[in-house]
């Protein structure tokens, strides 16, 4: 894959999942990691958490990503940063209805007055985790489960990644705290070639009182094959595990 497209590739799907910040994380910085012992400890657990927020207990430990991954923290700004990409005006969806259902998928982070979050790469899947609170979360779920029947495909375009298809599609998930939803997001690209590469990403959302609880992953670099950790069944397994440790952590 050219250097364009890896860039594009990851930008995209994660952008749309308001995670673009995988990408980072999974570069020079998880590289720097991976060569010392704490490559597979979360950051979140050896950094004090914002003062004033209890948030960051309520993650997942970094073993429950698999041995491989590489789990770091990431903070609010990097999470907004990825999150503009499909939200600003420059970005065109076709047709027009299908922008809840592109919105669906990130939660305005601005509009909470606490956020906790990590991402774990292992291989070519990335993961981010993030942890919302003191927010608008009603009904978020609700928006999630419904952007397959709302809108089945959608064309998107945008001076930050080009032009790329998506496709919804809803999926089965445990019956979780106030509300629960799983999709999964397909992005279709263009190669230089003239090839078509599908980039997959599940997207998970549960709401827990005044919290909300997203998990996120993105297979990045799509030409490496099928990729462990993108399966529904496993994702949803996690994402319970997700809810109830923040649970069984904040009350």
């Amino acid at each position: 894959m050219t250097t364009a497209l890896s860039r594009r590739l990851p930008r995209l799907s994660a952008g749309i999942a308001a995670a673009v910040l995988l990408v980072g994380c999974g570069g020079g910085d998880s590289e720097e990691a991976a060569s010392s012992s704490a490559a597979t400890s979360s950051v979140a657990e050896s950094e004090e958490p914002a003062e004033g927020s209890d948030l960051a207990q309520g993650l997942l430990p970094a073993e429950a990503f698999g041995p491989d991954a590489t789990v770091v923290a990431v903070s609010p700004e990097q999470l907004e940063s990825g999150a503009g990409l499909v939200a600003g005006q420059d970005v065109e969806i076709q047709p027009e209805n299908c922008r809840a259902s592109v919105e669906s998928t990130q939660p305005d982070l601005s509009a909470f007055d606490d956020v906790a979050a990590q991402s774990a790469s292992a291989g070519p899947v990335a993961t981010v985790e993030m942890l919302l609170r003191g927010g608008p979360i009603e009904d978020v779920t609700a928006s999630l489960s419904e952007a397959a029947e709302r809108c089945p495909e959608a064309a998107i375009s945008s001076p930050e990644f080009g032009q790329a298809t998506l496709t919804f599609e809803d999926l089965p998930v445990d019956d979780l705290g106030d509300g629960a939803a799983l999709a999964r997001l397909t992005t279709a690209i263009a190669a230089p070639d003239g090839t078509r590469i599908s980039v997959p990403t599940l997207i998970g959302m549960v709401e827990d009182g005044d919290r909300l609880v997203v998990l996120v992953s993105v297979v990045v670099d799509p030409t490496q094959g099928e990729a462990a950790g993108t399966d529904p069944a496993e994702f949803a397994a996690l994402l319970a595990q997700a809810y109830e440790t923040q649970a069984d952590a904040l009350g």
